[in-house]
This record gives structure tokens, C-alpha cells and sequence, in this order.
């Protein structure tokens, strides 16, 4: 890759720190613009094209993940970084970026965060499926598989039931949903169901602790499900099943 021809936007209102990144970033070779907040940001967004944007989560007027939302629905292929030194991995994975550094940091974080992002775009073999959706009403059990997505390089967002997960994915891209099936009010089978009607190509794997001697009814309900665990199960498997889900391009011959 041609770091020459790349180009990336700077979104920060603090003005140090944005002064900093433009001229890191050129002295490194790339083409970089900036911006003081989210509005200048969506205006230099509709003049000129970007290869890449690296936004501050916390600006006033219009913060980083309203800034990423916009950009998704018009840019919905330009990589989004975030730097941040409020927001809690929680919410920055509900808002989905391409990847986050936590202030203060390293200048050769950040450039190994922009190459990675980068690479992402062109590397034909590389895992489809980063954005995971996660819908358990179980706290725990919600937290620890949303910290085990994100140890493996997935962008995890994580939300208690069915109706919430219907709104994140009319938000945001996402490229899996993982269900439990025993949910108070719109449980895992009914939220499969809207969900394959509406978007019929988009994975959705259906766990559950709660079998017991139903197991081939739920089985059968669950029959458009790509795939299915029963609880406890391995971190190992829930990864297995998610790579296994994405689709690639093969090598060429």
C-alpha cells in the first residue's frame, strides 16, 4: 500500500492534541485534514473523499458516535477510529468503529491501529463477520462473552433483549447476532424470526441454558438459526461457529 495516496480526516475539538495527529500523520506519509468537531467534519466529508477518520468520542455539538452513525448511512466503507478518554468500552462498542485507543496513548499505537484498519479493507482472507450483536437479559453471562468477542478482534455491542437488538440493527451495521432463546418478552425464536424476515442473509446463532426435555421442539422452531449452542459451552466454540459463518474470498490460484 501506497501510504502517499491515503488520506485521513482528524475529527478533535482540542486543539494540541489535533495539531499533533495532522502533523504525526504527515510526517508519516499520509494526506491528513482536520476538523474541530462533527459538523466540519460531515462538511470536508462532502468535498473531498477519505480513506480513513479518526474522531474524538467526546465533542460538543455533535460527539464522535452521532458523528459515526452519519458516516456509516453515507461512508459505509471508510474505516472509523476512535480516541477517547471518557467513554467505557461498553458504549464505544455500541457504536461500532473499526478500532480505539484509549487517551492518553502512543503515537506508534495509533499508526499500528491505522495500518491494521487499513489492511483490514484490502486483505482478501480476512474474517467478514467483526461486528457482533449480543442479546442475553443475563448480565453476566452478556459481559463476559461481550470481554471474550472482544479478546478475539471482534467489535462486540451488547444489549438485554429483543426489541433493543431490533433497534441496534436498524442503527448501525452489524454483521452477526448471537440470541439466548429464553428472554422476557420477545424471546430468542420470535427475535430470529424478525430478524430473518427483515434481513435475510444476516447470521444468527440462538444459545440457551433452558433445553431440558425440549430440545427437538426448540430445535425445530429454531430451524432457520445458522447455528445453535446450549450453555455452558466454550469461548472456543461461540468463535469456532462465528468463523466458520464468514464468508471469504479464496486465495487466487
Amino acid at each position: 500500500m501506497n501510504e502517499s495516496k491515503i488520506s485521513i480526516l482528524v475529527v478533535d475539538d482540542d486543539h494540541n492534541l489535533r495539531e499533533l495527529l495532522v502533523d504525526t500523520l504527515i510526517g508519516t506519509g499520509y494526506a491528513t485534514d482536520a476538523a474541530v468537531d462533527g459538523f466540519e467534519a460531515l462538511k470536508k466529508l462532502r468535498l473531498k473523499s477519505y480513506d480513513l477518520m479518526i474522531s474524538d468520542i467526546r465533542m460538543p455539538g455533535m460527539d464522535g458516535i452521532r458523528l459515526l452513525q452519519k458516516v456509516r448511512s453515507y461512508y459505509p466503507d471508510m474505516p472509523v477510529l476512535f480516541i477517547t478518554g471518557f467513554a467505557t468500552p461498553e458504549i464505544i462498542g455500541r457504536a461500532s468503529p473499526d478500532g480505539f485507543l484509549a487517551k492518553p496513548f502512543r503515537i506508534s499505537a495509533m499508526e499500528q491501529l491505522i495500518e491494521e484498519a487499513l489492511a483490514g479493507r484490502q486483505d482478501e482472507c480476512q474474517r467478514q463477520i467483526r461486528k457482533v450483536l449480543v442479546v442475553d437479559d443475563d448480565d453476566l453471562f452478556r459481559r463476559t462473552l461481550t470481554e471474550a468477542l472482544r479478546y478475539h478482534d471482534f467489535t462486540p455491542t451488547a444489549v438485554q433483549g429483543g426489541e433493543e437488538a431490533l433497534r441496534e440493527l436498524e442503527n448501525g451495521s452489524i454483521d452477526a447476532v448471537i440470541a439466548d432463546i429464553k428472554m422476557p418478552g420477545m424471546d430468542g425464536i420470535a427475535l430470529l424470526k424478525r430478524i430473518k424476515a427483515k434481513y435475510p442473509d444476516l447470521p444468527v446463532i440462538l444459545i440457551t441454558g433452558f433445553l431440558a426435555d425440549n430440545f427437538e421442539a426448540i430445535g425445530t422452531a429454531a430451524m432457520p438459526a445458522d447455528g445453535f449452542l446450549q450453555k455452558p459451552f466454550d469461548t472456543s466454540k461461540i468463535i469456532a461457529l462465528l468463523e466458520e459463518l464468514s464468508p471469504t474470498t479464496p486465495n487466487p490460484a
